[in-house]
């Protein structure tokens, strides 16, 4: 799961003080909280490792952290995009894992 370190290092700071760190630490909470509402509240414990949750927890940093968004509606739509065919292959991975695990 993406770290606090690793999500300072995505939205480009060099260096922090308590300022930073405590508004990033906050947009942390808030995008793990928001994945797990929007894909299911077990997702870090039963898909640890899967890259995907990092790439959405960075996309969900960036909106939270800049209101600059993209400059291209293009890119844009195609991030959304992203986003949501992340959010349902994880919904979908998910799902199969608990069918395992009730299965044991």
């Amino acid at each position: 799961m993406l770290t606090l370190e690793g999500a300072l290092r995505h939205l480009g700071y060099d260096e922090v003080d308590e300022v930073i760190t405590a508004k990033v630490t906050s947009e942390l909470a808030e995008a793990s909280s928001y994945l797990q509402g929007s894909v299911g509240d077990d997702i870090f414990s039963l898909l640890p490792d899967d890259p995907r949750i990092d790439l959405l927890l960075k996309a969900y940093l960036d909106d939270m952290h800049d209101e600059r968004g993209l400059t291209s509606a293009k890119a844009g739509s195609a991030k959304r995009d992203l986003v949501h065919s992340a959010e349902w292959q994880l919904r979908l991975t998910l799902s199969r894992k608990r069918e395992e695990a009730a299965s044991v």
